[in-house]
This record gives C-alpha cells, sequence and structure tokens, in this order.
C-alpha cells in the first residue's frame, strides 16, 4: 500500500466531522467506496480501529502513527 496524501483523505472526510461527530470506522470506509476513492484511500481508512473516530486530528495521527500519510 502506497502513502497517502492527507489533504485528499482529508477532502473526502472532513464532512462527516461536522457538527462534532464521530464516524465509525465503516462510514469512513463507505464514503471512499461511494466517491470511488483509490484503493490506498480505502486501505488507510480501514486500517482504523473498529469504534468511532473523535476527529479529523484523531484521524491523521492514527494514519501518521501506521505510516499511511
Amino acid at each position: 500500500m502506497s502513502k497517502v496524501e492527507w489533504s485528499a483523505i482529508e477532502a473526502l472526510v472532513s464532512h462527516a466531522f461536522e457538527g462534532g461527530a464521530m464516524p465509525e470506522r465503516q462510514d469512513l470506509v463507505d464514503i471512499a467506496f461511494a466517491t470511488d476513492a483509490s484503493d490506498d484511500i480505502v486501505d488507510a481508512l480501514d486500517s482504523l480501529p473498529s469504534r468511532p473516530v473523535p476527529s479529523l486530528d484523531a484521524l491523521k495521527e492514527h494514519l501518521t502513527g501506521k505510516d499511511l500519510i
């Protein structure tokens, strides 16, 4: 799996966090599939644990820690 640009992921899923929402991993993966995102983006989002993601910052921290962005 190749690294993905954070800006591509942020642009794709930022709306899912509006109003303090905490989307689940599957919600983010579904967004990626629905928008025909690259396989690398889908794989990066699929690396999330199965629990709500509290913020975009938390998402970025997770993906950075996994060396995916």
